[in-house]
């Protein structure tokens, strides 16, 4: 009787079982997404890179250029130039001389700005766009004004240009305005306007120039 028992209960169990399988469909297709959450806050600003400040100490040039591609697409175009050197040729890149000729006293003034972290002068296999000015400034008479580019243009279409011109010799009273110089702070600050025709710059087209320089320039001492 007991062995009749514990048959019937293995062959309850037995088929329990395979009612429960046999009744175990397949997985359904995956429901559609669920609306996306809520944008978080925006985080805090990082701190400069090290070395920015350093960068960045002696000033910027803020340049406009305007004009229209050799496609003959329009263009306005502003960039900061606040990068220069630090290292031992920093002068070269932000200098006032003082001197004196039998005309008077003169001071040579170079300053040249780049707008990424230099690496190096392109001129030495950098690629960072450059922006120059060179002048010497006479306390009396006519003072002139070289101006060096080196300058990718990349529009919003992402096609670019490269503005690798110089303009040597602007008569100063019609270029630049606004212009001041503090020896004592070595602060050197003035506007610079130039429109260049169309077949004196690499576009084709004629090109206007301003820029505005806030600059600290450096003054060598010389030893005898």
């Amino acid at each position: 009787m007991k062995q009749l028992l514990t048959f019937g209960l293995i062959c309850t169990i037995a088929t329990s079982g395979f009612l429960f399988t046999a009744c175990e469909g397949e997985d359904g297709e995956p429901g559609a997404a669920g609306p996306q959450g809520e944008k978080g806050d925006k985080g805090d600003a990082g701190e400069d890179g090290v070395g920015f400040d350093e960068a960045v100490q002696y000033g910027n040039i803020v340049v406009q250029f305007k004009g229209a591609r050799a496609d003959g697409v329009a263009f306005n175009k502003t960039i900061d130039f606040k990068f220069s050197p630090t290292g031992p040729d920093a002068a070269y890149y932000s200098y006032a001389t003082p001197y004196q000729t039998e005309g008077g006293a003169v001071t040579e003034f170079r300053i040249q700005r780049f707008n990424s972290a230099v690496v190096s002068d392109y001129s030495e296999g950098g690629s960072n766009s450059s922006v120059a000015f060179h002048f010497n400034k006479y306390e009396e008479g006519e003072s002139y004004i070289d101006l060096d580019l080196n300058v990718a243009i990349v529009s919003d279409d992402l096609k670019f240009f490269i503005l690798g011109d110089d303009y040597y010799e602007n008569t100063f009273s019609e270029t630049v305005s606004e212009y001041s110089f503090n020896s004592v702070t070595s602060e050197l600050k003035f506007t610079f306007h130039l429109v260049v025709p169309e077949e004196n710059n690499s576009t084709g087209h004629e090109l206007e120039i301003t820029a505005d320089v806030n600059t600290k320039v450096l003054q060598y001492i010389n030893v005898d």
